[in-house]
C-alpha cells in the first residue's frame, strides 16, 4: 500500500503565498525579454534603445484553452480560470514565445494546487504552446486590418503598399493548451480526532453525530473547503461539552494512492473546562451596565455553552439600543473554574422621529407622525407618541414598554388612544387603554396578556346616540418569522387574539371578540425578487346581539387593508342608506404575486374577497370578490405602494368602478 501525508493547511497557504511570486515573477519576465535589461531599462547608446524600443512594441496575441476536463466539472473549470496568469494577462500579450512559456510554466504549479483542493491529488498537467491555425485568422474580423490607401494611412504619412506590408508582418497568433488529466478523484475513508484533554489524551474515529456536525460523510470527494471547515465544526463541538479556548492542531491528510482514499486527522486542544464567571460591560454611557448584563441567558454558575452567548447577543441587538454588539469570553479560566465574559456595546441614537402619507380614492388623503425615545430612564424604556389624521379618523396615541420587568425575557407593556370617528358606519369619540405583560414563548413566538379599559361614544346606523364603558382582558398570540416586516419574502405570521369584554355601567352587556390572522410568503427565486404572497382572516364575537354591541366593536371589511377595490368598511350589511351596520362574523382571503422588474420597480397583481356576515358564525361562506394590479417603488426603507383595484362583485349605488391606494409597505 502507498500512502503519502499530506497537509491541507500548506496547499492554502502555498495558494496565498504565489501573490507576491506572481508579482515578482512578472517582474522578471519583463526584464528577461529578448532585449536584455539594459534595453528595457533604457541603457545602452542611444540606436540599441531606439531598436528595443521598437521591438517591445511587436507583441504576440494568444488565446488559452483547457482540454481534458469533463464539461460538468465548472466549480473546477472556473477555479482553474481564476488563478491563471496567463488567462489573467491575455490583454497584455507577451513579447516572445518564451515569455508565454514561463506563463504558463508558472500556472501549472497553480493549476495542481487547485486539482488537489478538489480532490485530485494524482493529477496530470502539460502544455503546449502552437501557432494558430490559418483558417482561424482569416475568419478574424476585417476592422483588425486597416485597408490599403485609406485616408487614416495617408494621413499617418505611410502609402497603401506600407500598410499592407505592415499588417504582413504583424507576429502569428499564439494558442497556449493546457492538457489536464486530473486523474480519479480521492474519497474520505476515515476521520480521525486527537483530542488532548487537560488530564488525558483521547485519540478516536469521529462519531456518525460529528460526522454531521461537521458536515463531511465517509466516502464523500476529498475536497480541500469541507475538510477545512471541519476543522472549524470540530471547534465547536467541543466549545459546546463546556471548554471555551479550545483550539486547533495540526491538520494532516493521509493518502493511500493505491485505494484513492485519504484519511483526514484533526487535533484539538481543549483547556480546561469552564463555567461562566463574571460579567463586565464596555462601552456603556447613558444605558445601565446593569440592565445590559442583565440580558445574559445563562444562570450564575451555569457551565459554558456558544449558544448563551449568541443568544445574549441576539437579544441585546434586538433592543435597538445599540449600533454593534460583541459578547465573547475573556480568558484564562480561574481557580473556581469559571471564564469570565466581556459585553461590549456601541450605543445609537436613543430618540427618532418620523412619518408617512397615504391616500385611496375612498379615504382620500392621511398622514402620520411619531416621536420616539428608547432609553427614556436609563433601562432600555421605550416612549413613543404618535399622531393620525386622515378624513376618517383623527387620533392620539401613547406606546410605553419597559424591557427585563421581573423577569429577564418579560416586558411591561401600556397603551393608549384618543381618536374621533367619521365614517359611514359610525361617528364619535372613542378612548381605550391597555396594561400587560409581554414575553417570547418559543422561537419566534411571542405573548401579551393584559387588561384593558374602554369608553366610546358613537352614533351609529342602529345604534343611535349610546354610550359604552367596558372592561376586560385581553390575550394574545403572535408567531413571526419572516425576513422582512415591510417587504416580506419568505416565512408566515400568525396572530389570535381573544379579548373578553363586560360593561362597567350595564351589568348585562358581555361579550368575547375572537380573530386569527395569519399570511404566508413563499420566494420563488434565490433573491426574493417572485414572491407568492397570501393571507387570510376569521373572527367572531360571541355573546350579544349585533344591535347590542358597540358600533367600534363590531367587524367591517373593505379597504386598503382588507379587500382592495371596494370603499372602507362597505363590504357586509348594509342599512337602507347603503351605510355599513357591521357584523359579528367576518371572513376574508386574498393572495399575490409580487415581482421585482428591476432594482427599483416592481409589479403585484393580485385577488381578494370576503365578507361580513350578522350572525356569530357565517350563514354561508359566499364572499365579494376584488382583482387588481399594484406598482412598487423600491426604497431604502420599504416599497412605495400604488394599488388599483376593481370590485368583480359589484353592487349597483354601491361600489365605485376603480379604487386605488397609496402607501408605504406592501398591502400585507
Amino acid at each position: 500500500m502507498n500512502k503519502r501525508i499530506l497537509d491541507t493547511s500548506p496547499i492554502l497557504s502555498r495558494r496565498f503565498a504565489i501573490v507576491p511570486l506572481l508579482l515578482a515573477g512578472s517582474m522578471l519576465s519583463a526584464c528577461t525579454s529578448d532585449e536584455g535589461l539594459s534595453g528595457v531599462l533604457g541603457f545602452g547608446d542611444g540606436a540599441d534603445s531606439e531598436i528595443a524600443q521598437n521591438d517591445l512594441q511587436t507583441t504576440i496575441p494568444y488565446e488559452v484553452e483547457i482540454a481534458g476536463i469533463d464539461p460538468q466539472e465548472e466549480n473546477l473549470i472556473a477555479a482553474l480560470d481564476g488563478v491563471s496568469t496567463a488567462r489573467r494577462l491575455q490583454s497584455r500579450p507577451t513579447a516572445s514565445r518564451a515569455g508565454l512559456q514561463r506563463r504558463a510554466e508558472d500556472d501549472v504549479e497553480r493549476f495542481q494546487a487547485v486539482l488537489r483542493s478538489k480532490g485530485f491529488y494524482d493529477g496530470q498537467i502539460t502544455f503546449e504552446i502552437n501557432e494558430k491555425a490559418a483558417a482561424d485568422i482569416s475568419s478574424a474580423p476585417a476592422q483588425d486590418a486597416p485597408e490599403a490607401g485609406s485616408e487614416q494611412d495617408l494621413a499617418d504619412g505611410q502609402s497603401g503598399d506600407d500598410a499592407l506590408a505592415s499588417t504582413s508582418e504583424q507576429p502569428t497568433p499564439l494558442v497556449l493548451t493546457y492538457n489536464i488529466d486530473v486523474g480519479t478523484p480521492y474519497l474520505i475513508s476515515a476521520v480521525n480526532l486527537v483530542i488532548t484533554y487537560p488530564d488525558r489524551v483521547v485519540e478516536r474515529h469521529a462519531t456518525d453525530k460529528e460526522l454531521e456536525k461537521t458536515r463531511l460523510e465517509i466516502g464523500q470527494r476529498a475536497t480541500a473547503e469541507p475538510i477545512i471547515l471541519g476543522e472549524q465544526y470540530g471547534v465547536d463541538i467541543l466549545r459546546e461539552q463546556g471548554y471555551p479556548l479550545v483550539e486547533a492542531g495540526k491538520r494532516t491528510v493521509l493518502a493511500d494512492t493505491a485505494q484513492k482514499t485519504i484519511t483526514i486527522n484533526y487535533a484539538f486542544e481543549t483547556g480546561p473546562q469552564a463555567d461562566f464567571g463574571k460579567i463586565t460591560v464596555n462601552g456603556a454611557e447613558d444605558v445601565d451596565a446593569d440592565f445590559i448584563a442583565g440580558y445574559r441567558s445563562w444562570r450564575s454558575g451555569e457551565q459554558y455553552h456558544p449558544d448563551q452567548v449568541r443568544t445574549t447577543r441576539r437579544d441585546l441587538a434586538q433592543t435597538n439600543l445599540f449600533d454593534s454588539v460583541i459578547v465573547k469570553v475573556a480568558g484564562p479560566v480561574n481557580d473556581n473554574g469559571e471564564i469570565p465574559v466581556e459585553i461590549e456595546v456601541v450605543e445609537r441614537k436613543m430618540r427618532s422621529i418620523g412619518g408617512g402619507v397615504n391616500f385611496s380614492t375612498a379615504d382620500g388623503p392621511g398622514a402620520n407622525a411619531f416621536w420616539e425615545h428608547r432609553n427614556l430612564f436609563g433601562a432600555g424604556e421605550r416612549l413613543r407618541l404618535g399622531i393620525d389624521v386622515s378624513s376618517l379618523e383623527q387620533g392620539l396615541s401613547a406606546e410605553f414598554k419597559k424591557p427585563q420587568f421581573l423577569e429577564r425575557r418579560q416586558s411591561f407593556v401600556a397603551e393608549a388612544n384618543a381618536k374621533n370617528n367619521d365614517t359611514d358606519a359610525y361617528k364619535g369619540s372613542t378612548l381605550d387603554s391597555f396594561a400587560g405583560i409581554e414575553r417570547p414563548l418559543w422561537e419566534n413566538w411571542t405573548t401579551t396578556f393584559g387588561v384593558t379599559a374602554e369608553y366610546s361614544d358613537l352614533t351609529g346606523s342602529d345604534s343611535p346616540n349610546e354610550e359604552f364603558y367596558l372592561a376586560g382582558l385581553r390575550g394574545i398570540l403572535r408567531h413571526d418569522n419572516t425576513d422582512n416586516p415591510l417587504d416580506p419574502s419568505r416565512g408566515n405570521r400568525f396572530e389570535i387574539n381573544v379579548s373578553p369584554y363586560m360593561g362597567l355601567t350595564d351589568k348585562d352587556t358581555g361579550f368575547t371578540t375572537v380573530s386569527v390572522v395569519g399570511s404566508q410568503y413563499l420566494s420563488i427565486d434565490d433573491e426574493g425578487d417572485y414572491v407568492l404572497a397570501a393571507r387570510a382572516r376569521t373572527g367572531t364575537i360571541i355573546g350579544e346581539d349585533r344591535g347590542n354591541l358597540p358600533s367600534n366593536k363590531r367587524y367591517y371589511s373593505g379597504g386598503g387593508g382588507s379587500i382592495r377595490g371596494y370603499e372602507y368598511q362597505k363590504v357586509g350589511p348594509l342599512d337602507d342608506d347603503n351605510d355599513p351596520l357591521g357584523g359579528r362574523s367576518v371572513l376574508e382571503v386574498g393572495a399575490e404575486f409580487r415581482a421585482r422588474v428591476t432594482e427599483s420597480f416592481g409589479i403585484v397583481p393580485f385577488i381578494e374577497g370576503g365578507n361580513v356576515y350578522a350572525r356569530s358564525e357565517p350563514e354561508d361562506i359566499s364572499l365579494l370578490w376584488a382583482a387588481g394590479l399594484g406598482f412598487r417603488y423600491y426604497t431604502a426603507v420599504g416599497p412605495l405602494r400604488f394599488d388599483v383595484a376593481v370590485p368583480l362583485d359589484k353592487r349597483d349605488n354601491v361600489d365605485d368602478d376603480f379604487q386605488f391606494y397609496i402607501s408605504l409597505g406592501q398591502a400585507f
